[in-house]
């Protein structure tokens, strides 16, 4: 850590977990499971660790992944963002769960010859090498929003190349040089759009098997696989100054009583939208027309995906952030989860309704931010007062704030964070509710709940130590699924 944090944050390792846990949305929702280009798998925010600190022109990173599961080898026609879809990263500044900024990414897809098969027709050696056959470029708007509702529109960047697909050694011969051209830096940004290595790790096969969790004395099997080793996903990532997102462009710095002050929480969340209206014609490409509708949505990883029963689940793909208080507080009260643990494993858990997890999508008032007006919603929240840590750093832990590393998850979200492993101890009442147990003590200091872990601890690729983060994609002639630890 570059700047010791007072321990009033130490809450925020405990308590801001609850919600904020929730690691990822894969095929979360019946109607976007069937959309894939359209469906967002993971939010970070992060302040950038090779910047400087708050206060001194701190940088902040955002990224927002879509199109989960990609098989690398899924050629010919590889894992493109979806020239129909509006794809949003939507920041709150002033605390009411509704965007300030919004950041637009629109795609076009040019195909150069219609006469081959090929993705290409020679080694690429740049994003716009003459030898891709299917270039995909992109514009992003930023739209700012004031508190009449009148939008201001500035183009950042127009008509640039994404990444291309890494499809083997012929055809990528220096596929790192190639994705690093693809990084568009300009006015204080910089901005990427391409595939990366699916960064969120966790061995999902044995979650969603009524929660085979190893790895603990006594529960599952002692054996965990990385369920999301050696796939893909399309990376929207844009960094800029701190002080060019917060509330009246201040750069707050941390202190232990204002804790930054009433600037320095932002809510990020990304979403997807489609036109309402698509016409399939016999003789020609469909046509899409009509206001733009939204179909997808993310903040807070895998609300949707574990906590909002089928029943919602689409239905919440098209809600707000404002409306959560309403919409899903009876789910968040009263997590499925929770009673799994119970139910599955015979853990004591909390009873409902659990009160912990109310104070946390508020992002703890007092605690976590002096502002004691936050509106609780599903949004990734981070105080930009609290200097970044940086991986290899002294201190830097993927536990985040609850093994004391403050610049980790909850306070935003950083790359390699184990948001499954804070996940299952805070929602098993290993870690947040001080609820008396049946011995006399509490649930913070009740074992194994406080050391659930689903056995899988880090990324089968490494992440990057600079902009976009997330770690080189797998190539298609040679990778592997299923990473054992």
């Amino acid at each position: 850590m570059k700047t010791p944090i007072r321990i009033t944050l130490g809450l925020l390792g405990a308590a801001a977990l609850t919600t904020a846990a929730w690691a990822s949305s894969h095929r979360e929702a019946p109607l976007i499971a069937q959309d894939p280009t359209a469906d967002s798998t993971d939010v970070y925010a992060f302040l950038s660790p090779d910047g400087p600190d708050p206060g001194d022109g701190a940088r902040i990173t955002l990224i927002a992944n879509y199109v989960p599961f990609q098989e690398p080898a899924g050629g010919p026609n590889y894992f493109d963002f979806a020239d129909s879809v509006l794809y949003e990263i939507k920041v709150d500044n002033t605390g009411d769960a509704v965007e300030d900024v919004v950041f637009q990414f629109r795609f076009t897809t040019e195909v150069r010859s219609g006469g081959t098969f090929l993705y290409n027709t020679g080694p690429i050696g740049a994003p716009d090498d003459p030898n891709r056959n299917v270039v995909q470029r992109y514009t992003v708007t930023r739209v700012d929003i004031d508190g009449d509702g009148n939008h201001q529109r500035t183009v950042i960047a127009r008509d640039i190349p994404t990444a291309p697909a890494r499809i083997g050694p012929r055809s990528n011969p220096d596929y790192a040089a190639t994705a690093q051209q693809a990084v568009w830096m300009g006015d204080g940004y910089k901005i990427f759009a391409g595939p990366r290595d699916e960064g969120f790790y966790l061995d999902i096969n044995a979650i969603f098997d009524l929660l085979n969790i190893s790895r603990v004395a006594g529960l599952g099997s002692d054996t965990a696989v990385d369920g999301t080793a050696g796939f893909n996903v399309n990376t929207l990532a844009i960094e800029l100054p701190v002080a060019a997102l917060t509330n009246g462009g201040v750069e707050p710095t941390f202190d232990p009583v204002a804790l930054g002050g009433p600037d320095a929480v932002l809510g990020v969340w990304t979403t997807a939208s489609r036109r309402k209206h698509r016409a399939l014609r016999r003789y020609a490409d469909p046509r899409d027309f009509g206001p733009w509708i939204q179909v997808s949505r993310l903040g807070l990883p895998l609300i949707n995906e574990v906590v909002v029963p089928l029943e919602f689940k689409d239905q919440f793909n098209r809600t707000h952030p404002a409306d959560d208080l309403g919409n899903i507080a009876g789910y968040v009260v009263d997590p499925e989860l929770s009673r799994l643990l119970a139910g599955v494993h015979g853990l004591e858990v909390p009873s409902a309704p659990r009160g912990d997890m109310v104070a946390v999508i508020s992002f703890l008032p007092g605690t976590a931010t002096s502002r004691e007006d936050l509106q609780p919603a599903d949004l990734l929240r981070i105080n930009v007062a609290v200097p970044p840590v940086g991986m290899g750093e002294g201190g830097y832990d993927p536990l985040g704030v609850i093994a004391g590393d403050f610049g980790g998850f909850p306070n935003g979200r950083r790359v390699g964070d184990d948001v499954v492993d804070i996940l299952e101890r805070v929602v098993g009442g290993g870690i947040l509710s001080a609820e008396p147990t049946a011995g006399g003590g509490t649930f913070g200091e009740l074992a194994p709940n406080n050391a659930l872990n689903d056995g899988v601890n880090g990324n089968d690729v490494p992440y990057m130590a600079t902009f976009p983060w997330l770690g080189m994609p797998h190539e298609g002639f040679v990778h592997q699924h299923d990473d054992a630890d």
